[in-house]
């Protein structure tokens, strides 16, 4: 009624109501806390990254799905015939290193790999490519335990290296080792706009940004679905437990003792027993709650995670590709077109200086005049049954080419399966060989003879 005062018995009972786990999730978007309210940008410490990776397993499976199919497939060298290139970089690691620093850079915003070489020279002097002897090891360092004072940057404007570090300084197990950069393989972390911004933060002057730092809020919120989906679920089905006088028996002294006492036992016997003991004054129901629309709400906080991080949703959650007549063939090949492109923009710099070395070691028995350029393996990987569809194609192609006298045979067979594998690139050398002499059908005229 208007005019009845709540009890206080009544204000600890909306009080307990009001703190329940799932209000709490539903309030956060209206709390004045909402990071809609206005912008502001605080970079997130190394400690809060590393915590997050560790302990959210969508953030592993964003970075190391990222870092794996970067690296999965690997590289060929067409011109390392005899595969010496691919076998001294297995030597040396290269994968399981260039993994690290591509995982470590997109965590923290940088690091480097270190390249331990033979050529009678100090750590902090520049490599003599002349006198490498051999590349003893690769060792990758993150971004947090390397420095780079003010004054070790290549001040020379006329200089190829003007504006980039001349030497870093890297604590090793407690050791301070300044390298000079000519044996560092350098790894940066995302672009952001660092002078617009102001930040004043020392480390990301040179290197840049997690890939965390943009996406937290939308993990954070993917976080916050999941809970209330959760507790959406444990709430679908209510139970209501009808007792007579209940306001009544909670003015007693000892009612909210007897009542949570009543709720336990109830709750018991439900939990162990298909039997219910009621008052002849209670009674006992069970609500159910519509889940309709929940599937399609939370798809589209997957689909807006999926659109952050670039990574299709069938692969990032596993999710099957939905729609008529869909692969999801258009959406992975986006995605392995992004791949890389980051590939040629973050490990091709440093796998072309790594060679240039490798090939200038006296121990890889390599052709130090060689161009050595590497290819990126396709991590589109055809089925068996497209193998020999493409094969069949190309062997109808090759057909046409030969008889029209574009190649000849031997050009096919050596380009096709010269190499050891399969190719659908042809090699011609030389001129186009000569097309056959058929005879020729003499030209008829109206009266019978021949027109020659």
């Amino acid at each position: 009624m208007a005019g009845k005062k709540t009890t206080k018995v009544e204000l600890t009972l909306l009080e307990q109501i009001k703190n329940d786990g799932y209000v709490d999730i539903a309030k956060k978007i209206g709390t004045g806390k909402n990071g809609n309210a206005g912008f502001s940008l605080q970079l997130a410490d190394d400690a809060t990254i590393a915590s997050l990776y560790v302990g959210n397993g969508l953030t592993k499976r964003i970075i190391d799905l990222l870092v794996d199919d970067m690296t999965r497939q690997w590289i060929t060298i067409p011109e390392d015939t005899d595969g010496e290139l691919l076998k001294y970089l297995k030597k040396l690691k290269a994968k399981t290193e260039f993994k690290g620093a591509l995982r470590t850079a997109k965590l923290f915003g940088g690091s480097i790999i270190f390249m331990v070489i033979d050529d009678g020279g100090l750590p902090n002097d520049p490599v003599n490519v002349n006198n490498i002897k051999s590349i003893k090891k690769l060792k990758f360092f993150s971004r947090k335990y390397v420095t780079i004072d003010a004054n070790n940057y290549y001040k020379d404007v006329l200089s190829e290296n003007f504006g980039e570090p001349e030497y870093f300084t890297v604590n090793v197990y407690g050791q301070l080792l300044t390298l000079h950069e000519s044996r560092c393989l350098v790894f940066k972390g995302e672009y952001y706009p660092r002078e617009e911004m102001m930040l004043n933060v020392s480390y990301e002057k040179y290197w840049g940004l997690s890939i965390l730092q943009s996406l937290h809020e939308v993990l954070q919120d993917y976080g916050l679905a999941q809970q209330a989906l959760l507790r959406l679920l444990t709430k679908s089905n209510v139970d209501v437990l009808k007792i007579k006088n209940l306001f009544q028996l909670l003015k007693n002294k000892d009612g909210q003792k007897q009542l949570d006492a009543r709720a336990q036992i109830f709750d018991l016997a439900k939990s162990v027993s298909t039997t219910l003991l009621l008052d002849i004054d209670e009674a006992y129901e069970t609500v159910s709650q519509a889940m309709t629309g929940v599937s399609e709400t939370f798809s589209k906080v997957e689909s807006s995670v999926a659109g952050m991080t670039g990574i299709p949703g069938n692969i990032l959650f596993g999710t099957p590709t939905k729609g008529l007549n869909s692969t999801g063939d258009n959406e992975m090949r986006i995605y392995y077109d992004k791949v890389k492109s980051d590939q040629e923009e973050e490990m091709s710099p440093q796998l072309d200086k790594l060679i240039a070395y490798m090939k200038m070691a006296k121990d890889s028995k390599l052709d130090a005049t060689e161009d050595y350029c590497h290819e990126f393996n396709s991590l589109w990987q055809q089925t068996d049954a497209e193998k020999v569809d493409m094969r069949y194609k190309q062997a109808q192609t090759d057909e046409i080419y030969i008889n029209t006298g574009v190649y000849d045979p031997d050009e096919v067979r050596a380009s096709r399966f010269g190499e050891g594998n399969y190719s659908i690139e042809t090699h011609v050398e030389g001129d186009a060989p000569e097309l056959p002499e058929y005879p020729t059908k003499p030209m008829i005229g109206k009266d019978g003879k021949s027109a020659a």
